[in-house]
């Protein structure tokens, strides 16, 4: 199975997204995703961690990596998953050889921006360059020099020649916008030449945060497609990771559901933020509430994306607070760039702003919505977020309590 999981549609598997929406729209029928279900099922039935820290879960994933590769890298951006893993590795002194940090660093001191703590919303983004990332890496090169630190600017590479089909159409498993997918294509030189070399190279993400559902007194765990983005080095096709959902060890995702589930029976007020939307009453559902399926309490019109957003960001600190035992939560973190219906172009999220400076991104802009607009005859709109973004896909649901 890929990396990312594979689609389903009429009961047939289909690597790609993009090609499992335009087959199931054709046919009328809806898409499934699997990730490794198979696996997760199994393992959860047989799953008899629940008195071991996820601390020490983390310690042990982190030395299964440390003994299957050569080298490792971890996918840096000084948010809470990669911090959390990167903490591990120190905390229980387990060799981490590099990490690599994607970020437009050539237009971090142009004076487009001005970094200040108090703004949290997407649009200041990339203060957490000068608040937190910057900050880090000053701190472990004096503190662990051993460890290579290597910056890809993905912002070097916008240009509008980049925007082809194969760009849209790959195994990436959700439709990139033209930052992520800029992000997604920029590679780290040194896994590439390391593995070339012959090399075992394990290049690590910090995917996911668990996603869990209560249905009555029965409690689910499920995944979510649009968390399983990496797009594997060329040179390196096997050596991408994911730490936390992975079917080499998936005592993780069923150790953090169960972790989620006991912070929701000990805070019982919030339990509607996990509530199937079927048993949902409160807050109240509003009129023209939409969703794609049962198990999501995503609102994807704009009356309703602030209400929605406010739950995600409830559920993401909650997360943090509950399996992330490093996590400073004075540490800044804006608000994730998620697409909002109104008041972008196509293709475009809420940390673009910087690279609309970028004397050509009107062209770059144009070429992706160029090809996108290509696709949407094909597309049924109840596969659709808004006209350039395509729903999540999520998994079954998998009852673990």
């Amino acid at each position: 199975m890929s990396l990312n999981g594979y689609y389903i549609v009429n009961g047939l598997p289909i690597k790609n997204k993009l090609q499992a929406i335009f087959e199931a729209s054709r046919t009328k029928t809806n898409v499934q995703w699997n990730y490794f279900d198979d696996i997760f099922v199994e393992a959860t039935k047989n799953f008899n961690k629940h008195d071991v820290p996820l601390k020490e879960l983390y310690r042990i994933r982190a030395q299964q990596l440390r003994d299957s590769y050569d080298y490792l890298i971890l996918n840096y951006s000084g948010g809470s998953d990669s911090h959390n893993i990167l903490m591990t590795f120190l905390e229980y002194g387990i060799k981490l050889d590099h990490l690599y940090i994607q970020w437009p660093e050539q237009l971090m001191n142009k004076g487009i921006y001005t970094p200040n703590a108090i703004d949290r919303t997407n649009a200041n983004f990339h203060s957490e360059w000068d608040l937190v990332i910057k900050k880090d890496l000053e701190w472990l090169s004096k503190s662990h020099p051993e460890i290579k630190i290597e910056i890809g600017d993905w912002s070097k590479t916008v240009t509008e020649k980049f925007y082809k089909d194969d760009i849209f159409v790959n195994d990436v498993s959700n439709l990139p916008s033209i930052a992520r997918a800029q992000k997604q294509n920029t590679f780290s030189p040194t896994e590439g030449n390391l593995a070339l070399q012959g090399k075992k190279v394990a290049s690590i993400f910090g995917v996911d945060k668990p996603c869990i559902v209560k249905k009555g007194d029965n409690w689910f765990f499920y995944f979510i497609d649009t968390a399983c983005m990496a797009q594997p080095n060329p040179d390196n096709p096997n050596g991408t990771e994911y730490f936390y959902w992975t079917p080499s060890f998936p005592d993780i995702a069923i150790a953090q559901a169960h972790a989620m589930k006991k912070y929701f029976e000990l805070n019982n007020s919030k339990t509607y933020l996990v509530r199937a939307l079927s048993e949902r009453v409160r807050p109240p559902i509003p009129a023209d509430y939409t969703s794609n399926t049962e198990a999501s309490p995503i609102v994807y019109n704009t009356k309703n994306y602030e209400n929605w957003y406010h739950e995600f960001s409830q559920l993401a600190e909650i997360s943090k607070l509950v399996c992330y035992p490093y996590w400073d939560f004075n540490r800044f973190q804006a608000d994730k760039p998620f697409a909002i219906l109104t008041g972008f172009k196509m293709g475009t999220r809420g940390w673009d702003n910087i690279l609309t400076k970028i004397p050509k991104f009107d062209r770059v802009q144009q070429a992706w919505e160029y090809h996108w607009k290509s696709y949407l005859n094909d597309i049924d709109m109840k596969f659709m977020r808004n006209n350039d973004t395509l729903n999540v896909c999520k998994t079954n649901w998998h009852l673990f309590a």
